[in-house]
């Protein structure tokens, strides 16, 4: 989706918000409400995302070491897990700002007939950055640690994870900060960062974005 697409559904929401045609619902409350449901973490920012990496680099079948979601709350984001993948510890480790005014998505691909090769992408309101060359060890497994995006139907149910997430949290003023996808060990899952003010939980979803399980952080 290009940039004035995006402008014009931003616009929109902006105009619905304020003329109250929302229901009864004032411009703050409905704000607060998008907010709290995801901060503009929809389907449609995997699914532009991957199509824009996928058309610039000549992906039919685009392939991933990692895909964040992160929205623009998500200076909160703290991931903690017992089964932390090496990949998300380097990628985290490299002290990328995750903070943006916008919903943003994150992508570290490997480019066709690079094997050795990583690039990160970020893709936020339509457009796509310039790849950021990744330093690969010669120990980094990336054929055990990467995914096809075509063989994770849970990218295209990312408002029924952000609604799952947020309940099975039971955090009152939860919100849905970061979501990643990776490989953990041979299972490709997807999981939900959800913050308050008062409490910190990791909800994880398999592949096809069921839920799994949640923890406390």
């Amino acid at each position: 989706m290009r940039r004035g697409k995006w402008f014009r559904v931003l616009m929109c929401l902006s105009v619905l918000g304020a003329s109250g045609c929302v229901g009864a619902v004032d411009r703050a409350d409905f704000e607060d409400r998008i907010r709290t449901r995801g901060g503009g973490l929809v389907s449609a920012l995997p699914r532009e995302a991957i199509a824009a990496v996928a058309r610039r680099i000549g992906a039919t079948d685009l392939e991933a070491n990692l895909i964040l979601l992160t929205a623009p709350n998500s200076t909160q984001f703290r991931l903690v897990l017992h089964d932390q993948p090496d990949q998300v510890t380097r990628f985290l480790a490299d002290g990328q700002n995750l903070a943006a005014r916008q919903a943003t998505a994150r992508l570290r691909v490997r480019p066709p007939d690079r094997s050795r090769q990583l690039d990160d992408y970020s893709f936020t309101l339509g457009d796509l950055s310039a790849p950021s060359p990744v330093r690969v060890s010669a120990y980094d497994d990336l054929d055990g640690e990467n995914f096809t995006v075509g063989a994770v139907p849970a990218l295209t149910r990312i408002e029924d994870i952000v609604d799952t997430a947020r309940a099975q949290s039971a955090l009152p003023d939860g919100q849905v900060t970061v979501i990643l996808v990776s490989r953990f060990g041979g299972d490709v899952r997807v999981v939900a960062n959800v913050v308050s003010a008062r409490s910190e939980v990791v909800v994880e979803f398999d592949h096809t974005g069921a839920f799994l399980r949640m923890r406390q952080v």
